[in-house]
């Protein structure tokens, strides 16, 4: 009789059939595994392909998208944060001090190629399906569903070779290094599960193969009804295309992509008030949403991410808040808050940094004033949340926000600004359904392909059009007509942006733009690698809480974990500096 089994080896997730009956003359003992389904009755139908598929889409949350993670290797590696909690594994990641022991490096590694074996068994199940005959109107429910396995074995691979890979691709000798092992199949046997790492390009290619693919497949799905609209489309095909041809230099084939989202997709900036808000559980899905991680508020078990569909990261990122006693609580566990140098880079100079100063109504008034007349970034107050200035409701009414806490370093002469961005704003998290948290979180939306798109328009010639689409992102945050000219649009791409005259980003619109419109998204180290840009990244920031910043180009990759090196017998190497 033959059963399903699945057998862990180097962090893959593997599919063995095996067979279990034990026989003489007589069948005295039928040893089978009652919780598996044979492969004979499943999938059986098109439907079961696609919870196979809702499988792969639920795993997005177990891998960059954890709340677990996304704290560390989304705003922690790139200075966004700073930390409120002194502990080694925060410190290892604020630093960027790594090792290949490292417990969320390993989780990084294993929740993409949980997700990419999950793929695969899906895009298997569908070929052997398809050879027992399918009809025509199967078939055209196939390539919908075989798109978006595509898309998402894509996805995962997107961000293994970006924090994996040997070296940033800056030069096309970069895409020999070594990158991670490639997957398309399921492996049949124990030995099968010991792979090489394939190159950064050949990973590259892989990915952009996937998307092409996967383009044709879903060429007539350019959008979903409602009970479907967490599912990529070919808008998010396309745009994922356009940044895999960007981040490997291919830039006339990006501008090409891009602008047929720009152009075909219907997509629109929506107006900043709609904007501000886009990340806090509100306006989701909008015109200027392409793709976007999908949660759901679920109580089945909040900190169980087998078995939850919402997100514990707004339990990280949580707000201070002042109590009626004049306390200050917390609307979470508040281990994280925005680094000093991110509010100066934002633009806002007043220097007070002692808790008292920042309470004092001079400097709040002034707090104030540089808001309201927008001369400091409008996006400031999309991102962070100022102390003794704005306000959450928490337990039934609006409380001013504190500083961020901190637990095990002294954050006297720390401003402390919180988090905004996918915060719970309009409710204790510890009351009501509790720590179920369900704001989206956005992998690909409008606003990151205009800048896109201008950076490869400027790589491919056209300077000026480039400048007009950073332009347009600027004008939606400053409340401005999109298309129209404006005085506070930049003159040049080497105009002064809202960063300090010793700030690399100073004279850097492009660079600036990504920086302020996608703070906390996850985007910006994936920049800073492409660009290799982390010492003037780490001069800038200087140091965290837990100690100063030391560079070394080598920390553009983080260590291929132990238990990998362990288990997989043909893994090459360690990467440099590991």
């Amino acid at each position: 009789m033959i059963k399903k089994t699945f057998c862990i080896k180097a962090l893959v997730i593997i599919t063995i059939a095996v067979t279990v009956t034990i026989s003489c003359k007589k069948n005295y003992l039928d040893v089978t595994e009652p919780s598996a389904i044979s492969t004979d009755v499943f999938p059986s139908k098109v439907e079961d392909l696609d919870l196979m598929l809702i499988d792969v889409y639920g795993r997005l949350r177990n891998s960059y998208f954890n709340s677990d993670l996304f704290d560390k290797a989304a705003i922690g590696l790139d200075h966004t944060t700073d930390q409120g909690y002194n502990g080694a594994g925060f410190n290892e990641w604020m630093q960027n001090n790594l090792l290949p022991t490292n417990s969320q490096v390993g989780n990084l590694w294993s929740g993409h190629y949980g997700s990419i074996s999950r793929a695969n068994s899906l895009l298997q199940a569908m070929a052997t399906f398809r050879a027992k005959g399918v009809t025509a109107g199967q078939e055209s429910q196939l390539k919908i569903l075989e798109g978006q396995g595509l898309f998402l074995r894509a996805v995962n691979y997107y961000y293994l070779v970006q924090f994996f890979g040997e070296v940033p691709v800056t030069t096309e000798a970069d895409k020999t290094k070594l990158g991670v092992p490639l997957w398309d199949n399921v492996p049949a046997s124990i030995e099968a599960t010991n792979k090489e790492r394939a190159t950064i390009g050949a990973v590259w290619d892989f990915v952009i193969a996937d998307l092409q693919k996967a383009e044709t497949l879903l060429a007539n799905k350019k959008s979903w009804d409602d009970a479907n609209k967490g599912r990529a489309d070919l808008w998010a095909v396309k745009s994922l295309l356009g940044k895999a041809f960007a981040f490997t230099l291919q830039w006339n084939k990006a501008r090409d992509k891009f602008k047929e989202v720009i152009d075909q997709s219907g997509k629109s900036l929506i107006p900043y008030n709609t904007y501000r808000n886009m990340f806090n559980g509100e306006n989701e899905f909008s015109s200027e949403s392409i793709f976007e991680i999908n949660f759901t508020p679920d109580r089945k078990d909040v900190w169980n991410n087998q078995l939850n569909s919402a997100t514990q990261y707004g339990v990280f990122i949580s707000p201070s808040f002042v109590e009626d006693n004049g306390n200050e609580g917390t609307n979470g566990f508040g281990n994280l808050f925005i680094h000093d140098k991110n509010i100066r880079r934002f633009g806002f100079t007043p220097e007070a940094v002692t808790t008292e100063e920042q309470k004092a109504a001079p400097y709040i008034a002034q707090s104030v004033l540089l808001r309201s007349t927008k001369q400091v970034d409008p996006r400031m107050m999309v991102s962070t949340l100022q102390p003794y200035v704005d306000s959450v409701f928490v337990y039934n009414t609006w409380r001013k926000v504190g500083k961020g806490r901190g637990e095990g370093f002294d954050l006297t002469d720390n401003k402390a600004w919180n988090h905004r961005k996918y915060v719970v704003l309009n409710r204790g998290i510890w009351e009501g359904n509790g720590e179920s948290i369900a704001a989206n979180m956005y992998f690909l939306r409008l606003a990151d392909i205009y800048l896109l798109y201008a950076e490869s328009l400027i790589n491919s010639g056209n300077t000026m059009l480039g400048l007009e689409y950073i332009n347009k992102v600027k004008r939606r945050a400053y409340s401005l007509p999109v298309d129209a000219a404006s005085a506070i649009d930049y003159a040049s791409l080497t105009a002064n942006t809202m960063a300090a005259p010793n700030d690399h980003l100073f004279n850097n619109p492009l660079r600036y733009e990504r920086w302020a419109e996608l703070f906390a998204e996850g985007s910006w180290w994936l920049d800073v690698r492409r660009w290799k840009i982390g010492d003037k990244e780490a001069a800038y920031y200087d140091k965290v809480e837990s100690g100063k910043l030391v560079w070394k180009d080598t920390k553009y990759a983080l260590p291929i974990p132990d238990s990998e090196i362990n288990n997989n017998n043909k893994i090459q190497r360690q990467n440099e500096g590991y």
